[in-house]
């Protein structure tokens, strides 16, 4: 009786041994998924970010002579713009076929307008205001 538990007792371990390693292998293929998806995502975000723009020659606006201060969605295809120019601010509306120029504001005036729209501005990351950075991006 003792030998036939000593016989059977490797063959018990050796189960329990590929047990672990089948539980280790897993945990390890599992780990392995998280990097590889990790690595694509990253991947992703340098293209968007990087790839994409110089290949299609895209910039993203920056500090230049034109900057658009302000915008003011009307209806669904018409907006009113506060633009600077140099040390000029206009005020401008666009539908979906034409741009057209308002007016000239005070420089002062404008300040204290692109103020106000700071302080109005949601504070909360919605998924639009992502999206509006990639679109902003292609437009310079």
């Amino acid at each position: 009786m003792i030998l036939l538990w000593l016989s059977a007792a490797p063959g018990a371990a050796e189960n329990a041994a590929d047990q672990l390693t089948s539980i280790h292998s897993q945990v390890w293929q599992y780990a392995e998924v998280l990097l590889a998806l990790g690595g694509v995502l990253v991947l992703a975000y340098v293209v968007l970010k990087v790839g994409l723009p110089r290949m299609f020659g895209l910039r993203i606006a920056s500090g230049g002579p034109i900057q658009v201060l302000a915008r003011y969605p009307l209806e669904p295809r018409k907006t009113l713009y506060l633009v600077k120019a140099g040390t000029q601010v206009f005020l401008m509306a666009t539908s979906e076929n034409q741009v057209t120029y308002l007016t000239a504001i005070a420089a002062e005036n404008a300040a204290e307008m692109v103020e106000l729209v700071r302080k109005e501005e949601p504070r909360a990351k919605e998924f639009r205001h992502f999206f509006n950075r990639f679109e902003k991006g292609r437009e310079g």
